[in-house]
């Protein structure tokens, strides 16, 4: 029979994201580690963003810094969340090479994995959560279980989270940027109305003790009766990565690196900017671009989803830059990189690429 160890922690989300999450995955992709599920409860507020956005495009900065609301860039990608006190986050790190996995991608893994969560969570509290494609679990229309992707050297990581208790709406629809084209297809038009947790959904309060009965159960309902999971702690290796991340993913050079202030430092006048947004199924896609002369000076690709690797966008990126401003002639760029095998972008087609370098190039051209 095969094992995954249960850890049990209480980090918070940004804590999370930033330096335990990654620690682990560092362990399984070195050799140093096993399969694990981290049940983790938020002991206080937070906010990340994806590696793949822009923090000043995705969160009001100063509001959050003024509400002393910690903000912190992930490694992996999605979009930005909120991580509510006492609110959980479920982990699970898999190593892809074990033959008891039943998924090898992020696009096997969503619908695997989510479906049988809306299950459990259904059968549980008595609630009708239902899968929302690509990663959520919604009551209602409205968000109750986020969930986000990574897979990098055969080690997939999946991250649900779980709102259990009821969060500071207001400071929710403050702090997110709440553009038009992310909720089109949504019933809640801001980011503090989109979201529901189990004790509103519920009526009543929820105990750890039940959040550890939905992991073991979703477990159970994803893996079969050959997988059971085991209590276990943190290794020596896991440690050590924990403490070397916490010391370099709190910079502002690490936090604003995919940002305009960090790379976009020598415009020339004569250049014009614009700004784009497109929502694809995966969710939404962003694209500043600088334009020279009828050419692409320069460009940042920013998305709230789930590439795989996540460097694909850098690769699209580089194969614009200095291109001819038509998207006749940037769509084959893009989709040289976009059809490579080794690239999967889940909720992606090129025509939603053709769409955002539309838009962002009338821009330019208005």
């Amino acid at each position: 029979m095969a094992a995954i160890r249960l850890l049990a922690a209480d980090y918070t989300y940004a804590d999370l994201s930033t330096s335990i999450s990654p620690a682990i995955e560092r362990a399984l992709e070195e050799g140093q580690g096993q399969s694990t599920l981290l049940v983790n409860t938020f002991c206080e507020d937070s906010f990340t963003v994806g590696i793949l956005e822009d923090p000043e495009k995705s969160l009001h900065l100063d509001y959050c810094a003024e509400k002393g609301i910690v903000v912190r860039r992930r490694q992996n990608p999605g979009g930005a969340v909120f991580g509510a006190k006492g609110s959980v986050m479920n982990c699970l790190y898999l190593d892809l090479s074990q033959p008891w996995v039943p998924f090898k991608s992020i696009g096997e893994a969503f619908p695997a994995f989510i479906p049988p969560l809306a299950a459990a969570i259904k059968d549980l509290f008595n609630i009708k959560a239902q899968y929302r494609p690509v990663n959520d679990v919604e009551v209602g229309g409205k968000k109750l279980v986020a969930t986000s992707a990574r897979l990098e050297n055969n080690i997939l990581t999946l991250r649900s989270l779980v709102n259990i208790a009821p969060a500071d709406r207001e400071t929710m629809s403050r702090a997110l940027v709440a553009r038009p084209e992310k909720f089109s297809d949504k019933k809640a038009k801001d980011g503090g109305a989109r979201f529901t947790c189990l004790e509103e959904e519920t009526g009543k309060g929820i105990g750890p003790e039940q959040i550890t009965a939905l992991a073991a159960e979703t477990m159970r309902r994803v893996f079969g009766p050959k997988v059971e999971l085991q209590s276990g702690e943190l290794n020596g290796a896991e440690r050590r990565f924990l403490d070397e991340y916490q010391a370099r993913y709190t910079s502002d050079d690490w936090f604003f690196a995919n940002s305009e202030r960090l790379r976009f430092t020598d415009i020339p006048a004569e250049a014009k900017k614009a700004e784009a947004y497109h929502k694809a199924p995966a969710g939404l896609m962003g694209l500043t671009l600088l334009a020279k002369a009828g050419r692409v000076h320069d460009l940042i690709l920013t998305a709230d989803f789930h590439p795989s690797p996540y460097t694909v966008l850098g690769d699209m990126e580089a194969a614009l830059k200095g291109r001819e401003l038509s998207v006749e002639n940037l769509l084959p760029r893009i989709a040289g990189v976009y059809n490579d095998p080794e690239v999967e972008i889940p909720g992606t087609d090129l025509d939603d690429f053709a769409a955002l370098l539309g838009k962002a190039i009338d821009l330019v051209r208005d």
